[in-house]
């Protein structure tokens, strides 16, 4: 398996290997898509927030909350407060938690040695 495919694997089985109480197949399977759409913008230029994320998927930002929580709950994401845009509030950009695991898959993706 490439390491692509086997960080993708990686985050995906934290999903569907762990159910909680009352949890739908359905509820698993937007926690994948949520999760996997935090790994591929978290490093882009505009900060991923949980209304960003929202607007990718076209949902709002109380339903959007509740999916990234769940996998808050289950340790793969992160939520760093920030100041939001217009500087009176706040808002929470969205990581991938970051464990050895996943650094090795990424250092194996990127084909580095560690040595930056």
């Amino acid at each position: 398996m490439q390491p692509e495919d086997e960080l993708i694997w990686h985050l995906v089985k934290q999903i569907v290997e762990t159910v909680f109480d009352n949890e739908t197949p359905a509820a698993r399977l937007q926690q994948v898509a949520i999760l996997l759409t935090i790994n591929a913008l978290q490093n882009h230029e505009t900060p991923l927030t949980t209304q960003r994320l929202g607007d990718v998927f076209g949902l709002g930002t109380a339903q959007t909350s509740r999916l990234v929580l769940r996998l808050v709950e289950r340790g793969l994401v992160e939520r760093q407060r920030v100041h939001n845009r217009q500087g009176r509030g706040h808002a929470y950009v969205l990581r991938v938690r970051e464990t050895p695991d996943i650094a090795a898959l990424r250092q194996a993706i990127s084909g580095g040695n560690g040595d930056s």
